[in-house]
């Protein structure tokens, strides 16, 4: 356990003050309390332990360490020198903090067992061959909610993206497809075969698009019957599937979203509003947006407006309005107050009330 403590306080796993409320000679107890009450450590053990824990943290990682003892706890009788150092100093390397370090050891503690030499340097040697830099394999390591170095783990991440490759599709593609989720390369590589034909046969978006890559990601682990779901209620919007079809390649991002979603947004903008498929399909990140934290307001406050008529029939247009931050939108609604002292407030009263 002695060995345990130094490898936290030798590679950055820094304590400050635990509150500027709480006395310096009370730290030491108030650790050793919890090292006995929490990690059952005997009061010899705990005393010893907190003697060598010169910092305090206002944030103590003292659960990141109950977690990593609780999932493997023979690290308790790892070397720090032979065993636990020269694997962390090889993510410390790859451009890993310490906050990042105590991350990834936290959700996967049981890489500090796979050999060195055998598992993980081969590992991030693979992981640089795809990525092409050390900054993105350190972006994959800490977007991923799991990371081993097991052939199988590998393998899947190997095999995949040999598969996206012989599917045509181009290096800087693949990564971004990796790096915004890396759980996509290790689906199953039948699954993924089967999404990458489906967005093109199916959806009509072409593996040249710069739109397919998106697609796939967004059809992943949706099946086929949930996606047909949602064309039929654009179908029964009056959209033809070449409508929905543009559509999805322009924003693949319709493919995720509900049905309630979808549907109220249709509505919205096609029963209240009165917008056309031709419109929408130009206007597609319309589907991106909040109805109810977005949309809504910013659509009362042009309907306003217009009755005043402080701004025109036609400009600013609704989809104009929606594309502005929420900083630059208030900055809009001010050049309005000296004849609507109060539209600031109505619009933020609107917003806050669905919040």
């Amino acid at each position: 356990m002695f060995r345990f403590t130094i490898f936290f306080r030798s590679h950055g796993f820094r304590y400050s003050t635990l509150s500027s409320t709480i006395d310096a000679n009370r730290k030491p107890n108030l650790l050793i309390d919890y090292l006995m009450d929490s990690l059952q450590f005997s009061k010899q053990d705990a005393i010893a332990i907190s003697t060598k824990l010169r910092y305090l943290t206002s944030n103590p990682p003292l659960i990141p360490i109950s977690q990593i003892v609780s999932s493997v706890p023979k690290i308790l009788t790892c070397k720090p020198n032979k065993t636990l150092e020269p694997k962390i100093r090889v993510f410390q390397e790859l451009g890993l903090s310490g906050s990042d370090l105590a991350t990834l050891i936290r959700r996967n503690p049981e890489i500090l067992y796979f050999g060195l030499h055998t598992s993980i340097i081969p590992g991030l040697q693979l992981l640089r061959n795809i990525f092409g830099n050390d900054e993105k394999v350190t972006k994959f390591i800490n977007n991923s909610r799991r990371l081993s170095f097991t052939i199988n783990f590998m393998g899947r991440i190997s095999t995949n993206v040999s598969l996206l490759q012989d599917f045509g599709l181009l290096n800087d593609r693949i990564v971004m497809f990796i790096l915004v989720n890396p759980d996509r390369v290790l689906v199953n590589p039948e699954l993924l075969e089967n999404r990458l034909s489906y967005v093109e046969e199916n959806l009509g978006i072409s593996r040249e698009s710069s739109a397919f890559i998106h697609a796939v990601g967004a059809v992943l682990w949706h099946s086929d019957s949930e996606i047909e779901k949602k064309r039929q209620m654009f179908r029964s919007f009056g959209w033809s599937d070449s409508d929905i079809a543009l559509l999805f390649m322009n924003q693949p991002y319709c493919l995720t979203m509900s049905e309630a979603n979808m549907r109220n947004k249709l509505n919205f903008y096609m029963k209240d509003l009165g917008y056309t498929p031709s419109y929408l399909m130009t206007r597609h990140s319309f589907f991106t947006y909040s109805l109810d934290k977005r949309v809504i307001p910013r659509n009362t406050m042009l309907k306003i407006l217009r009755e005043k008529k402080l701004v025109s029939s036609d400009k600013p247009s609704l989809i104009s309005i929606a594309t502005y931050t929420e900083s630059k939108f208030l900055e809009f609604l001010r050049g309005f107050e000296d004849d609507l002292p109060c539209l600031r407030k109505i619009y933020l009263d609107s917003v806050k009330s669905v919040s």
